[in-house]
This record gives C-alpha cells, sequence and structure tokens, in this order.
C-alpha cells in the first residue's frame, strides 16, 4: 500500500470495518477478465459468508476457481474545497484474498444464514429469517 499511513492493520479495527459493513465486492476470474460484484455478506470469526441463488455466473466462476478478492467500505463521506485537488472521500475500508467454499451441511448452512442475517438484523431477527428456504439457497 502506498499510503502506509491510511492502512489499518489492527485486527480489531479491520474486523469492526467487516462488522459494519453492508455491501461487499467480490471480484473472480472469468477466463482472462475480472468479474466483480456486490453481494450482501456476514461476517463471524475470521469467516465471510455469502448468500446466493444456486445457479447463475458467480457459481460457475467459483466452481471453476475458488479464490476470491474482496473489499467492503464503511463511513464514507466526500469532502469538497474550493480547489479540484483538495477534495477527497474519507472512509474505512477491508481489502483481501481468499477461497470461496460452498456450505452443504445443514448445520452450517444455519450458522451461516444466522451470521448473514445478524450483518443487517438483530440477533432475534436473524433466527427465524431463512426457515424453511435455506434449502432453496445457496451459502458460500
Amino acid at each position: 500500500m502506498r499510503r502506509k499511513d491510511k492502512e489499518i492493520t489492527d485486527h480489531n479495527k479491520i474486523e469492526m470495518v467487516l462488522k459494519k459493513g453492508k455491501i461487499m465486492h467480490i471480484a473472480m476470474l472469468d477466463g482472462n477478465k475480472p468479474y466483480l460484484i456486490p453481494v450482501n455478506y456476514g461476517y463471524q470469526d475470521n469467516a465471510i459468508f455469502i448468500h446466493c441463488a444456486k445457479e447463475g455466473k458467480k457459481i460457475d466462476l467459483i466452481k471453476k476457481n475458488n479464490i476470491l478478492c474482496f473489499q467492503t467500505e464503511i463511513g464514507v463521506n466526500v469532502v469538497n474545497a474550493e480547489v479540484a485537488y483538495k477534495c477527497g472521500t474519507l472512509y474505512k475500508s477491508v481489502l483481501g484474498y481468499g477461497k470461496a467454499y460452498f456450505i452443504d451441511n445443514p448445520k452450517e448452512k444455519k450458522l451461516a444464514a444466522d451470521v448473514l442475517m445478524n450483518q443487517y438484523r438483530n440477533e432475534e431477527g436473524a433466527k427465524h429469517a431463512y426457515g424453511k428456504c435455506l434449502k432453496e439457497v445457496c451459502l458460500i
């Protein structure tokens, strides 16, 4: 990273960004081209969980190559100034790399769904969010 003064290296601060973020962008390879999409996600215990349909381009690409790049941000605030070069944007972001794995075990899938829903709702709301439809969705 060029701007070491902006780099977040404290694990607790990284976790805070991952826990507060609402949209994550994941990048995959589509042949020799990058493929980048926004996804809903949940974060807990050094794991990121992603909800998606059971079929589609993202699923096809992950089956071919499960290495991903991910990014999320919080606190985006545009700073305007009279002079263009003094304008900027304030934010905290996390960028990382990992491998995607499909979750098939029903208990693990329920846990992943609860973590994901917890990202957007309180714990009580997350407990009942998926119900019987867990069989109809894919969790990574």
